[in-house]
């Protein structure tokens, strides 16, 4: 029988009469011979594997035997063991005799058929099952690359398969199980860190500063040599830090990865209020000390540069780490925390509704002091312990003690609930810190494939301006981006119900203005013009905490009949240019990069679709395609070479993966394993637009609890609490 280089099973043509026919077969090769007999078995209905073979002093092979994969009996060792550990195997071994012997002929150099024996003593497997035969079960080359490739993206094994079976029609005609699919994503994981994941990690790091010099990252050993604390931040985030610093949340993502230590994102926030990853860092533990080696070591990484706001999920070792690295920042406790935290204390939903009420509208210290004591006092709070310690950390979590300090928007870290979810769909709890690391880069290309993608939209397209104060509407349209731009209007829509309370005074350069909303006419807003300096705050403080005007600079904008808004109204960071893709040089350098490569892309495209076309007709094509196209793949991957670590000479030698850690450590919150985090979206934060649209205080709780100084009705209904855009 001539040598194949491949073989299917249509290739074999089994004889009417087996024995004497097979046994006059004459094989090329030991491989063509075992092809033979499996393929026979799978027409028959059963499974094969090697027995026992034969060779010479020299090592030549000159016999080797094939049985019934039912062949033998399990040794009675096993079947008597007393001390199980876990629940037996079921029993496949049942002494069935077939066997298939070839012998070298050394005349020939070829292989004969010996023996033969083709009776079972048990029944056989139908056509329909014996895909699932061990013997008959095998991952091509072109499956594997596809398992492969599905796998790096965060594709879990479940679903892999069902890729495949609909990539193959059917499970019965994928060739292999979803356990087989299992075994070769673990292959792929053990083979990705053969020297160890601490090694692998470092190893992949350095090649990556190699590879781009401002990449930054920074390690630490213990002393049984051991990973300790790790952080790494590549060139973009160093820069995104350098026009977005201003504010920082750190989130702690605990048991993401099979070490259960703390893996802690760092987020910002850009131009068009999307979500910034500025670095990753990976503890050895939740200590003070630990938090402020991180804090340092990210100071290190951007150059001295101290955010001036910081936001933390309430973790007292982070707390105190921050305090001591970033003693001047202003810092923000994580509000979504506070509410989860007053929830699992079952405080009633009156409270939760007051409470979140005071946390995120703006408001004086004196009237957020007289509330407190209000809602306190009418829920019996107010010698519960954990709300006198929230009492006490109020100038971190309440919009009264907190405006007038830049936090952009983010008044929790629902940025970090955000990447949290976010996460979630790349990163699960089993995964090595290599394996995070990678993932981890897969999340920063979503987000800054989700700016550029803005960016092209702010660039390239206009918003419809309508409003009757066009100038000024068309004046932010040119400079905010989309995002911002909205929230601006907003702001513009409103200022109409805006009147002066008195006369406007002077005191020397500064224009003094009071306003209050026509229907609320106790509620005064205090507008101070400089009109030296050309520039306006207002007592809401909206503009030095969230970064536009408000309604009330608007309004007296208005009123002083002015052709244009202030430049000191608008900030950088949110405008177009913020990172100074403005520049016509910067964008058709972009283009003509951008465009070579999508020309490129085309050229592809329409050449390799009439091969996806033909690949598709049947089985054979499609194994030949994907064959071809892997072989090809894998020559272009070696040709870019851009993705295999660097040799490295690293300062601590080979390092040793982490300890497990059993225990989550010192955060205060109530928490289980992990922490269940809302569902993200992609689109910009929300709390921004409601911090904004709300901070003229129009859902207010409070009028819903009664006092002797108001006609309220007696029931506290939580159905009022449906914030709406009418009662501004």
């Amino acid at each position: 029988m001539p040598s194949q280089e491949k073989h299917t099973d249509e290739d074999v043509n089994i004889p009417q009469t087996f024995d004497q026919a097979i046994l006059a077969l004459v094989f090329e090769t030991l491989e063509d011979a075992e092809f033979f007999y499996n393929a026979y078995a799978k027409r028959v209905g059963f499974s094969i594997r090697k027995r026992d073979c034969r060779k010479s002093r020299d090592g030549e092979m000159l016999m080797q035997r094939w049985v019934c994969a039912k062949e033998g009996h399990r040794h009675q060792v096993w079947l008597n063991k007393s001390d199980r550990k876990r629940k037996p195997r079921r029993i496949t071994r049942g002494g069935c005799e077939a066997e298939f012997r070839v012998n070298l002929d050394h005349d020939t150099g070829k292989w004969v058929v010996k023996k033969l024996i083709s009776t079972h003593n048990h029944n056989l497997v139908s056509s329909k099952q014996v895909h699932l035969l061990r013997s008959h079960r095998e991952i091509k080359e072109s499956d594997k690359a596809f398992i492969e490739a599905l796998h790096t993206i965060g594709v879990s094994p479940r679903y892999i398969t069902e890729f495949c079976k609909e990539q193959h029609g059917g499970y019965q005609h994928m060739g292999f199980t979803p356990k087989d699919i299992e075994n070769e994503v673990q292959a792929i994981r053990k083979e990705m860190v053969q020297g160890g994941d601490a090694n692998t990690t470092i190893g992949y790091l350095e090649g990556r500063r190699q590879a781009d010099p401002e990449f930054f990252f920074k390690y630490t050993v213990k002393d049984d040599d051991k990973l300790g604390h790790l952080f790494w931040a590549d060139s973009v985030s160093r820069s995104d830090y350098a026009f977005f610093g201003e504010v920082v949340a750190f989130d702690a993502c605990y048991r993401r990865q099979k070490y259960n230590n703390p893996l802690v994102m760092l987020i910002g926030v850009n131009h068009h209020h999307q979500n910034l990853l500025l670095g990753a860092a990976f503890l050895k533990d939740e200590k003070t000390e630990s938090y402020i080696w991180l804090l340092q070591t990210f100071l290190e990484c951007m150059g001295g540069k101290k955010p001036s706001s910081v936001i933390t999920d309430g973790d007292k070792a982070m707390r105190q780490a921050v305090s001591q690295v970033f003693p001047k920042a202003a810092h923000r406790l994580c509000s979504w925390h506070i509410d989860r935290n007053a929830g699992d204390m079952k405080l009633g939903v009156k409270f939760l509704q007051g409470l979140n009420y005071l946390m995120k509208n703006r408001m004086s210290i004196k009237e957020f002091e007289e509330k407190w004591q209000r809602l306190v006092t009418e829920t019996n709070l107010d010698q519960h312990s954990w709300v006198k310690g929230l009492y006490g950390d109020r100038h971190m979590w309440c919009e009264a003690y907190l405006k007038g300090n830049f936090f952009g928007g983010m008044t929790t870290t629902s940025r970090c609930e955000g990447m949290n979810s976010t996460s979630n769909r790349y990163v699960n709890q089993n995964l090595k810190l290599f394996e995070f690391v990678k993932r981890y880069e897969r999340m920063v290309d979503k987000l800054r494939f989700n700016e550029s993608k803005a960016d092209f939209i702010a660039f390239h397209s206009r918003m419809v301006c309508s409003h009757v104060l066009l100038n000024y509407e068309q004046q932010a349209e040119e400079l905010y981006t989309p995002t911002i731009f909205e929230l601006f209007r907003e702001e513009l829509r409103f200022e109409t119900s805006y009147l002066l309370s008195e006369p406007m005074t002077q005191e020397g350069d500064i224009e003094i203005f009071k306003l209050h909303q026509w229907s609320k006419p106790s509620r005064i807003r205090t507008v101070e013009y400089n009109t030296i300096k050309d520039t306006i705050k207002c007592s809401c403080s909206l503009l030095e905490s969230i970064g536009i005007p408000c309604r009330h600079i608007l309004n007296v904008i208005k009123l002083r009949k002015m052709p244009r808004i202030p430049q000191s109204c608008f900030i950088s960071r949110w405008t177009k240019k913020a990172k100074g893709l403005g520049s016509k040089d910067a964008i058709t350098s972009l283009i003509d990069s951008k465009l070579v490569e999508t020309m490129r892309h085309g050229a592809l495209v329409a050449k390799g679709y009439k091969i996806f076309q033909l690949g598709s007709k049947s089985g054979g094509c499609f194994d030949k395609a994907s064959e071809e196209l892997t072989r090809l793949s894998t020559s272009l991957e070696k040709l870019s070479d851009q993705n295999k670590p660097c040799p490295v000479k690293r300062k601590y030698g080979d390092v040793g993966d982490p300890d497990i850690v059993k225990t989550k450590g010192t955060m205060i919150i109530n928490s289980s394993a992990t922490l269940v985090i809302p569902k993200f979206s992609e689109k910009p934060v929300r709390n921004l637009t409601y911090l904004i649209s709300n901070h003229d205080n129009q859902f207010n709780p409070f009028k819903y609890i009664p006092t002797n100084k108001s006609n309220h009705d007696n029931q506290f209904n939580p159905f009022k609490y449906i914030p709406t855009n009418k009662n501004i």
